[in-house]
Formats: C-alpha cells, sequence, structure tokens
C-alpha cells in the first residue's frame, strides 16, 4: 500500500500543499487514519470474541459435575465373553476384583458402572411407569440407563437424597429394583412420590417392571455443557456387561494407584488386560479442550491484533509529530505550552481510537453471534464484556498516542524552527 501511494505522487499538488500541509499529503493522511481505524477496529472484535469465550470457558469450569472428581481413578476392564460368558462368572470377577482393589492401602471406595461420565458412551432408551396410560409413538418417556455395582455411587460421592441404595443380595442376584436420579423424578413424576413405582425399562429382550427404591443426586454424564437427564441405575445382575470401569476413590494422587490395581486385576486372572486408565480429573480436563483450544486460539489472535493496532497508533502519530515538527516549533515559539502541543497530537489518536473503537463494537454486535454455539451460559452480546473490551481498547489507544505526544512536548522550539 505505500508503494501504491509513492506511485500516486502528484508534484503539483505537493508543492500546493507542502505550505499549508506540512503532515503530508491530504489522500495520505486519510488512508492511514482508515488503516488505524480498522486496526482498531479489528482488534476490538478479536477482543470481543474472546472475551465471551473465556467467560464462557469459566463459567463451563465452574459447573458442578455432581460428583467429587478428586483423587479417583478409573480403569477399564473388558472381559473376554467366551471365558465369562456366564452371567454369576462375570458378576463374581467384578465382585472380587472391587473387594479386592478396596483393600489395597490408601483405596477410599471403589465401584464400577458400564459407561462412565465424561467417556462419550452412553445408554438410552424409552420407559413406562406401570399404572399410567401408555404414551403414544414418540412421546414416550425417556430414561438414561446406568449398569452399577453396589459402591459406585459411595466412590463417585453422589449423595442418596432418598429412600436406599442397593443391597449386597441386589448386587448379587436379579431383584427387580432401580436407583434413579432427581431429574427423572421431577420430570417422569411431577407432583409425585416415586419411591415404590414401578418401571419397565425397555433394554432387554424380555422387559419386566421394577421397583424404584432410592433417588440419587443429579449427576452430569456427557458433558459440563450438556443438559441433565433423567437417569435409571441399574444393578449389574439386572443387564450382566462383561465391560465395566472402575471408580477408584483414593486417599492422595489416583494415578499412582493404577500399578496396584492393574495387578489386583492379574492376581485374579493373568491373562486379563485392562485400559482406559485415566483420573477423572483428566476425564473432565478432555471434556472442555475443545472450548479450551477455541479460547486460547481467539485469545492469541485477539492480543496479536491489539499490538499491531499499538503500533499504528503509535507510528501514525510518530509520523504526525516527525511532520509537523516545524509547525510544533512556531506553536512553541508564540507561548504555546507543553500542554496545549501535547492536547493537539493526542486530540488526533483519541479520535482515532474512538472511531476505531465505534466500528468494532458495531461490527462485533452483528458478528458475535457467529459464536452462540461455542458460548456456555453467555450471551453473544454479554454487555459487561462489551463494555471492558470497548474501555480497554481505547484506554491502549490512548496510551500508544502519548508516547509520541511527550515526545512532542520536548521538541526545541529553536531547532524545530531550522527542521526541514
Amino acid at each position: 500500500m505505500p508503494a501504491f501511494e509513492a506511485s500516486r505522487f502528484n508534484f503539483n499538488d505537493s508543492l500546493k500543499e507542502g505550505g499549508k500541509n506540512i503532515g503530508g499529503s491530504a489522500g495520505g493522511q486519510r488512508f492511514r487514519n482508515a488503516f488505524v481505524v480498522t486496526q482498531v477496529a479489528l482488534a476490538l472484535l478479536l477482543l470481543v470474541g474472546a472475551g465471551l469465550l473465556l467467560k464462557s470457558f469459566n463459567r463451563l469450569q465452574s459447573v458442578d459435575p455432581g460428583f467429587n472428581p478428586s483423587n479417583l481413578l478409573t480403569i477399564r476392564v473388558s472381559l473376554p465373553l467366551p471365558k465369562y460368558q456366564e452371567d454369576p462368572k462375570c458378576i463374581g470377577f467384578f465382585k472380587r476384583l472391587i473387594n479386592d482393589v478396596k483393600a489395597i492401602p490408601g483405596v477410599e471406595e471403589a465401584g464400577a458402572i458400564d459407561t462412565l461420565p465424561f467417556t462419550s458412551q452412553h445408554s438410552g432408551t424409552i420407559v413406562e411407569i406401570v399404572g399410567q396410560p401408555k404414551l403414544p409413538a414418540g412421546q414416550e418417556l425417556e430414561t438414561g440407563v446406568g449398569v452399577v455395582d453396589q459402591n459406585y455411587f459411595k466412590a463417585m460421592q453422589i449423595p442418596l437424597k432418598r429412600g436406599r441404595l442397593f443391597t449386597e443380595q441386589e448386587a448379587t442376584e436379579m431383584r427387580h429394583v432401580v436407583v434413579i436420579n432427581e431429574e427423572f423424578a421431577r420430570k417422569h413424576f411431577p407432583g409425585q412420590d416415586p419411591l415404590g413405582q414401578r418401571l419397565v425399562i425397555f433394554m432387554k429382550d424380555e422387559n419386566v417392571p421394577t421397583e424404584i427404591i432410592g433417588i440419587v443426586r443429579d449427576s452430569k454424564h456427557m458433558g459440563l455443557d450438556k443438559d441433565i437427564e433423567p437417569m435409571s441405575y441399574w444393578p449389574h445382575p439386572e443387564l450382566v456387561y462383561s465391560q465395566m470401569t472402575l471408580a477408584i476413590r483414593t486417599k492422595s494422587d489416583a494415578a499412582s494407584f493404577a500399578p496396584a490395581v492393574r495387578n489386583a486385576v492379574a492376581a485374579i486372572d493373568p491373562d486379563q488386560p485392562v485400559s482406559d486408565v485415566a483420573t477423572m480429573e483428566q476425564l473432565l480436563a478432555v471434556s472442555v479442550s475443545r472450548s479450551r483450544f477455541n479460547t486460547t486460539l481467539l485469545v492469541i489472535f485477539a492480543v496479536v491484533a491489539l499490538v499491531m493496532a499499538a503500533v499504528g497508533i503509535y507510528g501514525v502519530m510518530s509520523y504526525t509529530v516527525s511532520q509537523r515538527t516545524h509547525e510544533i516549533g512556531v506553536r512553541m515559539a508564540l507561548g504555546a505550552q507543553a500542554g496545549d502541543v501535547m492536547k493537539l497530537v493526542v486530540r488526533r489518536g483519541v479520535i482515532l481510537g474512538l472511531v476505531g473503537v465505534g466500528v468494532g463494537i458495531a461490527a462485533a454486535f452483528a458478528l458475535t453471534r457467529l459464536l452462540s454455539t461455542l458460548l456456555f451460559e453467555v450471551q453473544p452480546t454479554d454487555a459487561t464484556v462489551f463494555a471492558s473490551v470497548a474501555v480497554g481498547s481505547f484506554l491502549i489507544a490512548l496510551l500508544a498516542c502519548s508516547i509520541p505526544a511527550r515526545r512532542a512536548t520536548k521538541i526545541d522550539p529553536l531547532k524545530a524552527l531550522r527542521y526541514e
């Protein structure tokens, strides 16, 4: 662009403007002004986007998952069907494994579930309430389904709200009982007491009614940014899975207990491998990794753009001061004070900054709606973010033009009068 401007140089216009416009041609000034305004506007647009994503990410991280993820080790155990095809053998393996893991020094509690929260795995189906009219197709009640052992809720520290949890016998033999979460009770039993009610959960070839014996606290399953859904938890004998994930609550660093758990598995079956070894905190971090990446990337772009805008304003103001050195010297020789000179220079930078902020705010209002699918509990036109970014951008612009302005106040009038 500077080369293009130079190619359009007009000697006649330059000679005519030489005595009147020491700061350069009017076209050049307009171009520089437009360039700075564009830089400020784009920086503000990116900063607003980054601010929205940062606020969204902070709120996402503050979401309560409904359980305690600290000091929680998770390990997946998948039994081979030819070897553990019989249900009692499969149930017995996991029951013994849980007891052996609980005996490891430093382990507070251990439980198991078929699909652990925040692993992108989940089961769901339709459900009918015994005694209520059958709903038409497409309007059936729905529920997520978890298959757990009797210790799972204690290991995850998901509190029991009402009723009771599974007994030792119910965790060993099929007794047709089920535990639901609070959302299930609110959504499917409004104004009723769910305890003692019977459900038909369509997950097997032969679906028989199961009795609700307890209600546990709501917990997130598919992600922190996902709504809590109705959940029903069956004991392992009700729907026997050969693949279960252990949730192991420890007194200290959970990851350090992985070798001991591997040894416990090998002690029962030396040929049985384990997989997906991770702490629950790691799983939570992975679940928000996309949001973290988007936020980090936009913050980097916004900071770079802001630095470029500040450098642009600084460059334009420095150039203006150098071009107006003679004029400033004349003003100071005629009695202008340092404050007057500083106002003269800063005024132009402030105007450019304000115009850039205004254009950027307008663009942000129009374009930040494109971020709505990436935001969590934050509006695309969040007033706090817009105001903070606008004020911050203006202050940066003011700082960028104040440095050349201070330099202008130190010009020696005698030297400036001789300046060409």
